[in-house]
């Protein structure tokens, strides 16, 4: 594993970090599901990164904050309210910046939650009519005033997965790799939840760079498998040109059948993956992104699809659903 363990802080040495995360990644075994499915599964922690409400968001936040400052930004701004737009409010305060959201919706049709941290982190948010056209229009509207008003404005591309959010997990991916090798676990399989893409394409990436023996499996929560596979391609791609490093485009692995009724809706295996981990391990899940990755896991593992292997699942965070 020596081998491999500064090629990746090399890529990244030029691409700075706001330093928000205050914890290295938190790999440990589950032992009591391990003993119930006959397998060593092991969690790889980001519902705890030290910053913010967790979650995978905050790495990508790390590298994007770290980019604006660098920049010389001043402000910045997003669309929606989001897991990813919440941690964004809190890493612009923190930072000193202005952060402006524009959400589909009145005010009223926002959730409570989401609206009580905006507020405390002191981020403008606008509230636009739900057409189709509507809130890419008044996002270009806000972006234009605030360079007129001579605001050195960064954008945030929804879910933070471009070129740069990428780089979080490029990054954590090294820490799996450092894990695997003082501990002397080879993880056979990497199982995580899959959307915007930017987790994926910096695991995929991470692969290709180190040579990583793994199958990096993304359970989509939301789109066929065809459709995730382009989406993380060509953010992989993009990322990989940035960076000047090969993609293997056949390190890119999809399951779409855990979505279950659809997004943002619950599925019964999802639920009960929640139940299992909260109960036998104390790990909150979320419906919508952790819960089912969960299940297509214990899915997994029941059909013995993992041998007698090592997996991690890596918990991208979702604050056990409240902010849905």
């Amino acid at each position: 594993m020596k081998e491999f363990s500064n090629r990746i802080p090399t890529l990244l040495k030029n691409h700075p970090r706001a330093n928000l995360l205050k914890i290295p990644a938190i790999i440990h075994k589950l032992p009591g599901l391990s003993l119930r499915l006959g397998q060593n599964i092991y969690i790889l922690r980001d519902d705890l990164t030290g910053f913010a409400l967790g979650g995978n968001k905050t790495r990508k936040i790390d590298y994007l904050v770290g980019d604006a400052i660098d920049k010389n930004a001043d402000t910045l701004i997003t669309m929606n309210a989001t897991s990813f737009s919440r941690n964004a409010a809190v890493a612009a305060s923190a930072c000193g910046l202005d952060f402006h959201v524009i959400l589909p919706g009145t005010e009223i049709q926002q959730n409570p939650a989401s609206q009580a941290l905006f507020n405390q982190c002191g981020t403008k948010l606008y509230y636009v009519a739900n057409r189709a056209d509507a809130l890419s229009e008044t996002y270009d509207h806000i972006l234009i005033s605030l360079k007129q008003k001579y605001k050195k404005v960064y954008e945030l591309h929804p879910g933070g997965s471009d070129e740069i959010g990428a780089l979080g997990y490029l990054h954590t991916f090294q820490s799996i790799l450092d894990f695997s090798y003082h501990h002397d676990v080879h993880f056979s399989h990497i199982i995580h939840s899959t959307s915007s893409a930017g987790t994926q394409a910096g695991l995929v990436l991470g692969q290709c760079a180190s040579t990583y023996d793994t199958r990096i499996l993304g359970v989509s929560a939301a789109l066929p498998a065809h459709t995730q596979y382009e989406r993380i391609r060509e953010l992989a791609l993009s990322t990989a040109r940035m960076l000047g490093i090969q993609l293997d485009e056949t390190k890119i692995h999809i399951d779409d059948k855990f979505i279950g009724p659809g997004y943002a809706t619950p599925s019964e295996e999802g639920e009960y993956a929640t139940r299992l981990l909260a109960s036998m391990e104390g790990i909150l899940l979320d419906p919508v992104y952790t819960g089912k990755a969960a299940a297509a896991m214990l899915d997994y593992a029941k059909n013995g699809m993992f041998k007698d292997d090592n997996v991690l699942f890596i918990h991208t965070g979702g604050n056990a659903g409240l902010f849905y």
